[in-house]
């Protein structure tokens, strides 16, 4: 069952186990047929000899700098294995490296709070935005490979805190620089965060490896907000940015300022259930799309999101399955399903023209097709509504379904099955072939008669709207406009409907008419 915003909230367990116990994940991993299961950290028993609380090690509410106390409390974890506990309080402090074969538990009331902008070290003499933070993640692995990892709360109370604004207004004033995530581990395997909050982070919140070199992540109970993006708000405040294989998310809230959730190069066999997102840019995949496949988001709840699913790349990102070509293979077998989208501008995005997406798509030129040259194929979404979408769009999209390949590489074979649509715009629909509508989809433009913003070289079969008769019709390509339907009132011959493909009319079941 979906939760929505409140009620996840509320339902955020109160208290959480204080150790290493994994068999509530266990029980819950909901693996996909034909999946391996995402591995979970293996800990020894947590035990009085092997918990160190990190006021041990000189750490205090009332300290300007707790890093070096936080940082001396997790050294002196055992190599068996051990945990570090945070108590309740707010905790200042600066990156820290965690290691191999612990738990960083946050008590209720714990609050770790980054040191502000302007003290948080960098890489570098500077501590603005000239300063480099690329590798200074909050809570980081050190650049080296760490495994069984737990770093958990006990529910809502217990947080991580950003203090984001400073360095949002950089980035408003112009200063393009990179900045901390509150939690990334590029390397190792088997890592669980669960039962805790991130808020108001400098940049991504909890990024989940780097170029394939973490595996085996679990992210269950975990709040993220930030401040909706644009001026005066967030800037790529990305709630779980993924960048490897077998990761499971579910029973998530995720409330930020750019991506809730986005697959990027190497995310595969990616599950993400039972979420609800408020404001952010969506349950995304890319822009770096290069060896990603086998991704399900499904029992998503869209809250006011700006954008519900969206697949993007461009021509240098990606990869295909094209004769010739070699290297990072197509994006392929992604699956949607069993979700609800409330008041979100722009549903279904999929565009591999993420670097331009001219307005009218004769102007788009075609490129020689390269080992990175996108290709988007088997794609299905399934049991999905959408209601209340917004008549202005923030993003350019604003179409219901948004489909935009490339000249030179059509996106093709995408299924949409059962899908409703209340919507203030048409469809587009460019350089993509064999995009099919079945079993009752209803997409409908309540906001005007055009059922396309635009239709061009594209093809497309199966009913998508209601059976009433009305409008439902076939599709394919009829050269360099696309297809175009008939006028509805004007399309019946001997009760059947027709549509026009070249200078001949075809029945709903695609047969010519004489």
């Amino acid at each position: 069952m979906k939760k929505t915003l409140f009620a996840l909230c509320v339902l955020m367990p109160a208290m959480a186990h204080a150790d290493s116990d994994v068999s509530g994940e266990l029980a819950a991993q909901n693996t996909p047929e034909g999946w391996m299961a995402v591995q979970l950290p293996s800990i020894t028993e947590i035990t009085d000899a092997n918990t160190i609380d990190i006021t041990t090690y000189g750490a205090s509410t009332s300290s300007e700098d707790n890093t070096d106390a936080i940082q001396a409390a997790i050294n002196a974890v055992p190599a068996a294995g051990g945990m570090v506990v945070v108590p309740e309080g707010t905790w200042l402090c600066g990156p820290v490296t965690v290691k191999s074969n612990m738990v960083l538990h946050l008590k209720a009331g714990a609050t770790l709070k980054l040191l502000p902008f302007g003290t948080y070290p960098s890489e570098n003499e500077y501590q603005d935005h000239r300063g480099s933070y690329k590798n200074l993640n909050f809570i980081n692995n050190g650049g080296k490979e760490v495994n069984d990892i737990i770093i958990e709360g006990e529910g809502e109370t217990s947080a991580i805190d950003g203090q984001g604004a400073p360095w949002w207004k950089e980035i408003d004033n112009g200063n393009k620089f990179d900045r901390p995530s509150l939690i990334r581990l590029t390397k190792g395997s088997r890592h669980l965060f669960r039962n805790l909050k991130l808020l108001n982070s400098p940049g991504t919140n909890l990024t989940l490896g780097q170029s394939g070199n973490a595996s085996d992540i679990t992210v269950r109970n975990v709040t993220i907000k930030a401040p909706k993006s644009g001026k005066g708000g967030s800037h790529n405040t990305d709630g779980i940015p993924i960048w490897g294989p077998y990761v499971n998310i579910y029973d998530c809230l995720i409330d930020t300022g750019d991506d809730n959730v986005v697959c990027d190069s190497n995310a595969r066999y990616i599950h993400a259930w039972n979420i609800t997102c408020g404001a952010g840019h969506g349950m995304s995949v890319g822009s770096y799309t290069e060896k990603v496949h086998h991704i399900i988001y499904e029992d998503i709840d869209f809250q006011g999101t700006e954008t519900g699913f969206r697949v993007k790349t461009s021509n240098d990102r990606s990869g295909n399955d094209f004769e010739g070509t070699s290297g990072n293979g197509s994006v392929h077998d992604l699956i949607f399903r069993n979700s609800q989208m409330n008041g979100v501008l722009s549903p279904i995005v999929l565009t591999c023209l993420y670097d331009s997406d001219p307005a009218n798509p004769a102007d788009q030129t075609t490129s020689a097709v390269t080992a990175k040259t996108p290709e988007f194929k088997d794609f299905l979404f399934q049991n999905i509504t959408v209601t209340n979408t917004p008549a202005n769009a923030y993003f350019k999209y604003g179409n219901p379904i948004y489909i935009y390949g490339r000249p030179e590489s059509l996106i093709h074979d995408i299924t949409f099955d059962n899908v409703k649509v209340d919507a203030q715009k048409g469809m587009w629909l460019a350089y993509c072939k064999d995009i099919n509508f079945i079993n009752g989809c209803d997409i409908e433009n309540i906001a005007g008669s055009g059922d396309f913003s635009k239709l061009y070289k594209a093809t497309y079969t199966g009913k998508y709207k209601d059976d009433t008769g009305v409008i439902s019709m076939d599709g394919t390509d009829a050269g360099t406009n696309g297809c175009r339907p008939i006028n509805a009132k004007k399309a019946f011959t001997n009760g059947k409907l027709l549509i026009k493909r070249g200078d001949k009319a075809y029945n709903i079941a695609g047969q010519r008419q004489m």
